[in-house]
């Protein structure tokens, strides 16, 4: 980032450079510029407004990125302190049972002694921690999950010391505790109050002494807004207790300086305590500084899941510069041609355009940078606002300097460069035909259509490309050749100085100065190679270079043609690519360009222009429909895409839609005349509405871009998220069950249902208990071994669940994948329940992601096809090495995974597995009609050992923090249609001044002020319209084909689509309502023209 920083700032640098350059050589013409900028108040707001998206976009996404990164990095050094490292045992070499992956005592006396005088280390400290229930015998309030941390209180003072909530030091002894204020909030404890610790269902007196922040020295080992309970007592206290005092769990290392500064020294000590550790079964782990990495980690993917979201916006946005200077260009034509007729150069009117539209630039820059910082303090509340169920962090606003910086400089180069191309491109004009505001003339090529033609169009294409990436070469012969100092010597001006700008880039200046010697060695030698030497600069750039320098000054040059060529060979580029690094965006870009090129040679040997871009855009779309369903896999393979490809698709699919329309338009015009007779007086507003789009072909299709643009990520996006909804939020997660029963490992319980009763728990309303065993990834290895195979064919961790009879019996958990000679769910579960060798798969493990981490278990889903062949897995214990082999006989729905995402096996088979895996659940089936919150609840008041959870609570959390998301990624994106309205805008305003002729003339045959206010609204709802059905029907239909075909997960494939058309009609009524309102102002300016007035010709 800071790279990119320094890069922006010296790019705007130059570029302020180049305006003051302007403004200090030409004076008038950069006065000329800036003057138009009040001249209409109300456009220039629409043009300030519609510019400024792109820096607040980039704000908004940099902000949200910067606010993760300081919030979470500050929660995490409050949480750690001054703890940086750790050292345990090393489980993954060394595997033990869970009771011997200790530390002895007598290695941490020996590492005090040995680094007591290490000026990068500070201290050791042994700790231990034990999850265990706790009553408080005042209140009678208790918490059955509360983490107990035990350590020397002296030996913390090397960390910064245990303190109370007012900063003061607590030491420990004997049963004295200190608990955290979530522990304190739990069970209402005070200082003075009485504590019962239930170890093993035996109750231990603790005394409370002091409240403490949550931290890791009191029993706080996460942060966020949930709680997490916890205690501090003495090593003593607790090694008694579970009776191994000779052993830590873990020992925490304290770097020398603060609780940031220590962590500079993490590498150093680092290597240090590998030395130590030398020939022990021990494992160093960089503990705050691999945290503060993953932190920043997951906020630069955050940052960039915003921008790839945010890129359609600024795509939309590019388009709207390009077409507010072409509206500007055509506004302004008389006057420039004026300008060129008392003797100002094209490069004034680059000047004077570069003026005004930096003006217009800066200005949004600046409103969209202090935007952009308010949009993002909403974003933020608004994440807050779900945090609980989403990101889990409680966030505060953090914008960095740095991250503004960037987005000023951003925001001004993209409009920049817009700008400048839109300011060459409106100087070319004949002078003639400006100062009388007639369409420019269509010069005469007389190689149109010829293969000549198309390879001089080539050449100059290549020289140009070739040359901005060598040193601007191609681009500084170009601008010499045009200028007086390319002339030939009947035509050269004598005196006129040489383009001085390009000296301002002092590391280009040897390039420009190659460029002068070129031009000076072939203006007056003017030649017309014959199709070998074009063919030859083609292929070798030198000769190019002379060749173009050498041609006519005013020869056209079908540049599309041209460029279309360099797309082909960019696409073989990208193709080769694909291969090379298995990309599937790489690949779909280059065939998408091929398609390009196959448009524009078309068009340039005169292929019937309406067919040929027509028939391109529908067989492009169709690859894109087609290859998410794996048409083309037996020719490219199985090529990997992510997230990127979510804009390449849109930005390429809504340029085809776009050229579909804008061609074929006119067919519904037939349709409208037929309809005359029903449609009445209004009949001549509509036909007047779909006509004049069509006659600015370029400016009509680029706004229907911009709005389809943003309406295809916005359905696209909502599309998806609803289905996904679907399949893991729907009931059937719940697998027939309506409450989670967690038991405390230290205090397991055998008859849940006898407990209850035990407390007085009303059990009546309960139908089924089922117990499920639990071993986590960090306790298994598992190796899959498919039919006839000697060796595994994959291995890795993953959570495996023994269950019990009542479990196979009452589940109602749906099987998506059943072994050939299994007919029906039912048969899979009593085949399980009848043999312990036997098992069933969640769906989740045969389904990848980016954020999986890499030694989880992963299986082929061609392994467990509908009527697979059953395969084995083999179930390890890396401490005990204990191996048992079960046989997959079916793959679970999707929801499942929700709540139940393992490997189900038999509860006595995983207990001989993994004897050590003491995590206990109970899912209990309830009668209907009962309020499920308020029943677990009542569980979890009777037993003090075990929390409950409704399944149907924690649903709907899930789904309000999904909607959360949804709605806060839709505003992001709906930014965009800010954009595409303020378009509307700009065309409706300038329509009015373009056509105010046109509007009297209409007046005076007969038409009414309320039907040239109708035409207007008409017209531009037309244009909106037609965009927002595009992107919609895009939007849709690429959503189904990804969903259905399993593109997107292999969770989608064969599931039901279905269309959110509550969301769909309230984007596409919000974007048709807003631009129609855009459009009611101009429209109401256009039919209050006087006829007289806009007649008269000056």
């Amino acid at each position: 980032m800071n790279a990119i920083a320094l890069w922006v700032i010296l790019i705007t640098g130059l570029i302020g450079s180049l305006l003051a350059w302007v403004a200090f050589r030409n004076p008038v013409m950069f006065k000329t510029g800036l003057r138009n900028i009040p001249r209409r108040p109300a456009q220039t707001t629409l043009i300030v407004f519609g510019l400024m998206l792109a820096t607040v976009i980039m704000t908004v996404a940099f902000g949200t990125g910067d606010t993760l990164s300081n919030s979470v990095t500050d929660d995490l050094y409050e949480l750690l302190g001054e703890s940086d490292m750790t050292i345990s045992w090393d489980e993954e070499n060394h595997p033990r049972p869970e009771d011997e992956r200790v530390v002895a005592m007598a290695d941490v006396v020996e590492w005090q002694r040995e680094f007591s005088a290490d000026p990068d280390i500070e201290g050791f400290l042994a700790v231990r921690s034990e999850t265990l229930p706790v009553v408080n015998s005042n209140t009678l309030l208790n918490e059955s999950a509360t983490t107990i941390v035990a350590y020397d209180t002296i030996d913390a003072e090397a960390f910064g010391s245990l303190r109370d909530l007012d900063g003061d030091t607590v030491t420990l002894s004997g049963n004295q505790i200190a608990i955290n204020e979530d522990l304190a909030s739990e069970v209402g404890a005070e200082v003075g109050h009485t504590l019962l610790l239930f170890y093993q269902g035996v109750p231990v007196e603790v005394q409370v002494v002091t409240i403490a922040p949550n931290t890791l020295l009191s029993g706080s080992f996460n942060f966020g807004p949930s709680s997490f309970p916890g205690g501090a007592v003495s090593f003593d206290f607790l090694s008694r207790l579970l009776g191994q005092s000779d052993s830590a769990e873990a020992v925490l290392v304290t770097n020398t300086g603060g609780v940031s500064e220590g962590l500079r020294r993490s590498d150093v000590v680092e290597v240090k305590l590998k030395e130590a550790i030398q020939g022990k079964p021990y494992k160093v782990e960089a503990m705050k500084k691999d945290l503060t990495e993953l932190v920043q980690t997951f906020a630069s993917i955050f940052t960039s899941i915003f921008l790839i979201f945010g890129l359609f916006s600024i795509a939309a946005g590019i388009l709207l510069i390009f077409l507010i200077f072409i509206m500007l260009a055509a506004e302004r034509k008389p006057e420039m041609g004026m300008a060129r007729a008392v003797g100002a150069k094209r490069r004034h009117l680059v000047e004077s355009f570069l003026a005004e539209g930096m003006g217009y630039d800066l200005g949004a820059a600046i409103i969209g940078l202090v935007a952009g910082v308010f949009v993002t303090f909403g974003m933020v509340e608004l994440i807050n606002n779900i945090a609980e169920a989403g990101l889990g962090v409680e966030l505060r606003t953090s914008l960095t300097l740095r991250s503004l910086i960037v987005s000023f400089c951003l925001g001004v180069i993209s409009t920049f460069v817009v700008i400048f191309f839109a300011a060459v491109r409106a100087s070319r004009l004949n002078i003639v035909s400006a100062i009388r505001d007639l369409p420019e003339p269509i010069l005469t090529n007389p190689e149109a259509g010829t293969w000549i033609g198309y390879a001089r169009a080539v050449m100059n294409a290549a020289v140009l490309t070739i040359g901005l990436l060598f040193g601007l070469l191609g681009l500084y012969i170009h601008v010499l050749r045009r200028h007086n100092y390319g002339a030939p010597a009947n035509e050269r001006i004598p005196g006129q100085l040489i383009p001085v700008w390009p000296f301002l880039l002092v590391p280009l200046i040897p390039f420009y100065l190659v460029a002068m010697v070129i031009v000076r060695f072939m203006r007056d030698r003017r030649s017309e190679p014959g199709m070998w030497l074009i063919t030859l600069g083609i292929l070798l750039p030198p000769v190019g270079f002379v060749l173009v320098a050498g041609q006519e000054r005013n020869r056209p040059i079908a540049y599309g043609a041209g460029f279309g060529v360099i797309g082909l060979v960019l696409a073989g580029f990208l193709m080769a690519l694909a291969f090379s690094f298995n990309s599937f965006f790489s690949f779909a870009g280059g065939v998408s360009l091929v398609f390009a090129w196959g448009a524009f040679t078309l068009r340039y040997f005169r292929v019937a222009e309406r067919s040929s871009f027509t028939i391109l855009a529908i067989l492009l779309l169709a690859f894109w429909y087609a290859s998410p369903a794996g048409v083309f896999d037996f020719i490219i393979g199985d090529l990997e895409g992510g997230p990127e490809l979510f804009f390449l698709s849109g930005l390429v699919m809504v340029a085809c839609g776009t050229f579909i329309i804008v061609y074929n338009a006119d067919i519904l015009l037939p349709p409208v005349a037929t309809l005359g007779a029903r449609l009445g007086r209004i009949v001549p507003a509509i036909k007047t509405a779909v006509a004049y789009p069509l006659t600015a072909r370029m400016r009509t299709g680029m706004t229907i871009m911009m709005i389809g643009l943003i309406t295809f990520s916005l359905v696209m996006f909502s599309t998806v998220n609803d289905n996904f909804d679907k399949i893991f939020l729907s009931d059937d997660a719940k697998g027939g069950f309506n409450t989670l029963v967690f038991v405390n490992s230290n205090n397991r319980a055998d008859d849940l249902i006898e407990l209850l009763e035990e407390q007085g728990v009303d059990t009546s309303p309960i139908l089924a208990v089922a117990e499920q065993r639990i071993a986590f990834p960090e306790e298994t290895e598992i190796s899959v071994y498919l039919p006839g195979a000697d060796s595994a064919s994959a291995v890795g961790r993953y959570t495996v669940i023994g269950a019990d009879l009542a479990f196979f019996e009452t589940n109602e958990l749906g099987i998506k994948r059943r072994a050939a000679g299994y007919e029906s769910d039912a048969a899979v579960w009593n085949a399980v329940a009848k043999d312990a060798s036997l098992a069933v798969i969640p769906g989740g493990l045969t389904s990848g992601g980016a954020f999986v981490e890499r030694d989880i278990l992963r299986i082929d889903p061609d392994w467990v096809e509908d009527g697979f062949e059953p395969f084995t897995l083999r179930l390890r214990d890396p401490g005990t090495n204990t191996q048992v082999s079960v046989k997959v006989i079916g793959q679970m729905d999707d929801p499942a995974d929700v709540f139940f995402g393992g490997v189900i096996v038999q509860r006595d088979l995983l207990l001989a597995a993994y004897p050590d895996s003491d995590t206990q659940i109970f899912s209990v089936k309830t009668s209907d009609g009962i309020d499920q919150e308020a029943f677990a609840k009542s569980i979890e008041s009777a037993l003090i050992q075990a929390s409950a959870k409704s399944l149907q609570k924690q649903l709907e959390d899930q789904r309000s923090a999904s909607q959360g998301f949804l709605l806060l990624f839709q505003g992001f994106m709906g930014l965009g249609l800010i954009i595409g309205i303020a378009a509307l805008g700009v065309i409706a305003f300038r329509a009015v001044v373009e056509r105010r002729q046109q509007i009297g003339m209409l007046r005076a045959i007969g038409y009414q002020r309320s039907m040239v206010a109708l035409s207007f609204v008409f017209e531009s709802g037309f244009v909106a319209l037609s965009g927002i059905v595009m992107g919609a029907v895009l939007g849709v239909s690429l959503s189904w084909v990804l969903f259905t075909s399993g593109s997107i997960g292999d969770v989608s494939q064969g599931s039901d689509f279905i269309v959110p058309w509550l969301q769909l009609i309230v984007i596409c009524g919000i974007a048709f309502g807003a631009s129609m309102i855009m459009t009611w102002f101009p429209a109401q300016s256009a039919s209050r023209v006087a006829v007289a007035e806009a007649l008269r010709y000056e």
